[in-house]
């Protein structure tokens, strides 16, 4: 079983290093998402330096900006998209990479304020 990370965001979301798989897809909307999905990382984060590598890959695509949100989506079957848990944090408050784990079907919106 293949584990999806969906990735939006209100701003252009640049390339990650390759410790992950992070894949550009056409923007596509994902009901329960308010932004295009821009990336996908196929097999998911599950282990504790790949969490730190997708913080890492937020924090950069968020450096820019004063004010920006990321969505992050956890799905296993990506034929049948269902989004059944929201829940919202800003960006300052994660002070630990364990904070991105995401059960199947919930969506983390990261607002950077």
């Amino acid at each position: 079983m293949t584990n999806y990370y969906y990735i939006a965001s209100d701003k252009k979301l640049e390339d990650g290093n390759a410790s992950l798989q992070f894949v550009e897809t056409e923007e596509w909307l994902i009901p329960g998402f308010d932004y295009p999905i821009q990336r996908e990382i196929i097999n998911g984060v599950e282990k504790h330096w790949e969490l730190r590598e997708l913080l890492q890959y937020i924090h950069n695509n968020t450096a820019p900006y004063d004010v920006c949100t990321v969505q992050i989506a956890h799905v296993i079957n990506p034929t049948e998209l269902s989004i059944q848990n929201n829940s919202s944090i800003l960006l300052h408050d994660i002070i630990d990479p364990k904070q991105l784990v995401l059960a199947e079907g919930q969506l983390l919106t990261i607002n950077k304020v």
